[in-house]
């Protein structure tokens, strides 16, 4: 992992948010403050105001898509700023770049999650990022049979304390759960290529549908940030969210639940496809989301994509057009 992220030295940890725990600890002291992006792994906002909080670190929300205008946002207790790109359930790109430089000018640090693109399709600490974070459990490993994150860095000075502070709350991984991750970087690429060309080829499809408002793909020109991912990034992976109409709410869980070759679960990057459903955007503090209605996010896995595609026009049909009947009188 520290040859593909282009770093000194990469450690290993229990699980991603393990990973990001422990950058944020090993970075932000009592009394310092740490920015994350709106758009933010929910599994933060507690971290932050239930854990954080009681050590005496104050967090912020910042817009993810403020790119140099974060300098506005910076004070001077302004420790360290997480970016997320793209976010998670809403995958805005970010400017990683002019974020890390704002933030590097006021004397903070900058930690990406990098899990969505993993060291092959961005180079976050090429792009001023300190921290590069991945939750391997996800494509780094592949096949959804192990649990470990990674921090990258070019300071080894800044490694030392992460190895610090990994000893002193115990936190290590095992032999065996590290060589099922040398297994999936093996077929890492592999796996890349052929989630998103066949997220490629289902986007083109879902876009078309009746009740679907908007997809947010990175690779889609019209999903935010688009060009940010064409500057930055060498490829994309398989993931997209599908917001829907408000009048489908009736119908989704219908449509989801008849999925034969999805199953229903958060934790992409398998071999398996997968669906993850909110019955309405994620909770955004900075500015509201852009549609009320529910969110489904899928991670294309291996399956054929023909089969995949025939699985979500049967799952698509369910949702029908108001005053056209309901999905059961469809099916009918």
């Amino acid at each position: 992992m520290a040859r593909l992220e282009g770093a000194a030295r990469t450690l290993a940890l229990p699980s991603g948010f393990a990973a990001i725990a422990m950058t944020t600890l090993a970075a932000v002291s009592p009394g310092e403050e740490v920015l994350f992006p709106d758009t933010t792994y929910d599994t933060v906002r507690p971290f932050a105001e239930r854990f954080l909080a009681g050590l005496g670190i104050a967090s912020r929300y910042y817009d993810p898509m403020i790119g140099a205008g974060l300098a506005e946002v910076l004070d001077e207790r302004t420790r360290l700023v997480w970016v997320e790109s793209p976010g998670s359930m809403t995958m805005e790109v970010q400017d990683v770049p002019a974020i890390a430089a704002a933030a590097h000018a006021r004397g903070a640090m900058v930690a990406a999650d990098n899990t969505w693109a993993t060291p092959l399709r961005f180079k976050a600490l090429a792009h001023g990022v300190d921290f590069s974070v991945c939750a391997l459990s996800k494509y780094v490993a592949g096949h959804s049979d192990v649990m470990m994150g990674s921090v990258s860095v070019a300071d080894v000075a800044l490694y030392r304390k992460l190895k610090d502070y990994s000893r002193f709350l115990g936190l290590g991984v095992s032999a065996d759960e590290s060589s099922l991750v040398l297994r999936g970087l093996e077929t890492l690429a592999i796996r890349m290529d052929r989630a998103e060309q066949s997220a490629r080829r289902l986007v083109d499809w879902v876009v078309a549908q009746p009740g679907v408002a908007e997809v947010r793909f990175p690779q889609l020109a019209t999903s935010p940030g688009h060009a940010l991912w064409r500057r930055d990034f060498t490829g994309g992976a398989g993931l997209f969210s599908v917001f829907l109409e408000e009048w489908t709410r009736p119908a989704v869980a219908e449509a989801v639940e008849s999925l034969q070759l999805f199953a229903i679960g958060a934790s992409w990057g398998g071999t398996r496809s997968l669906a993850a459903v909110l019955d309405r955007p994620p909770l955004r503090t900075v500015a509201p989301p852009a549609h009320t209605g529910p969110v489904v996010r899928f991670s294309i896995g291996l399956e054929d994509p023909e089969d995949l595609l025939r699985d979500l026009t049967q799952a698509f049909a369910r949702l029908t057009v108001p005053g056209q009947g309901g999905g059961a009188q469809r099916r009918a």
